[in-house]
């Protein structure tokens, strides 16, 4: 699972960030301040930083600067200094990528994965995966189904939960270690999150999503994926 650190003082604007970003599948780390945003790297090892400019104290710039001397962490600056002279000096600084506030939030998602993706990043075995009538492609996060020939899109969250059904075929998965697995947390009775992405899958793999041939309900345990045709052992092309 990447792991981002998004680094602004508008706490609203930072818990949307996190909010996107973990409900595409990135585990998220906030900062206030430049100051708490060095404790954490110090502490810990981040996949892409999220950086303001406008920070109290120590700015984002200067930041940059000093993060660039140790580290060469992928680094996108959101910032409301959207003149062409500001992204200027955000790219020079030492950033990878630069998006004017307010920001659309798939542009934002775009990015990240794009930036990820470039600078080597991936987020799970580059190994593509076929097993009946799909092929999963874990760097592209799309699938294909053979039956029609079309590509699929993926989010993230969408391929690891299909690259962990896909690679257990033959026995199920229960709710608990596929949460464990996709988003990395103890799995909540209460909260709905696995089966949601389960229907999302469906409506988009499936022939009748109403009636899945695939991605089978086990009552009480978990979820089973059931090849639709001839090849029940995963391959890796």
């Amino acid at each position: 699972m990447h792991r981002i650190l998004v680094v602004d003082d508008d706490a609203t604007n930072a818990k949307l960030l996190k909010f996107l970003l973990v409900d595409e599948g990135y585990q998220v780390t906030t900062a206030d301040s430049a100051s708490t945003a060095l404790t954490h790297l110090a502490q810990n090892s981040f996949d892409l930083l999220m950086l303001d400019i406008m920070l109290p104290g120590m700015d984002g710039l200067e930041l940059c600067r000093q993060i660039r001397a140790t580290n060469h962490v992928p680094i996108i600056f959101l910032s409301a200094l959207a003149d062409v002279k500001d992204k200027v000096l955000g790219l020079r600084t030492g950033g990878d990528d630069y998006i004017a506030k307010p920001f659309d939030p798939n542009e934002v998602l775009a990015r990240t994965w794009a930036l990820l993706r470039r600078t080597g990043q991936p987020a799970q075995s580059e190994a593509e995966l076929r097993n009946g009538d799909l092929t999963l492609d874990p760097t592209e996060d799309s699938v294909t189904v053979h039956r029609t020939g079309k590509m699929v899109r993926l989010t993230p969250i969408e391929t690891r939960l299909l690259h962990a059904l896909l690679s257990n075929v033959g026995r199920t998965m229960t709710r608990e270690a596929l949460v464990i697995k996709v988003w990395g947390h103890k799995y909540e009775r209460s909260s709905n999150q696995l089966d949601v992405y389960i229907s999302r899958l469906r409506n988009k793999i499936e022939e009748n999503p109403s009636e899945p041939r695939m991605l089978l309900t086990v009552r009480g345990v978990g979820y089973h994926f059931q090849p639709t045709s001839s090849g029940r052992e995963q391959q890796p092309l």
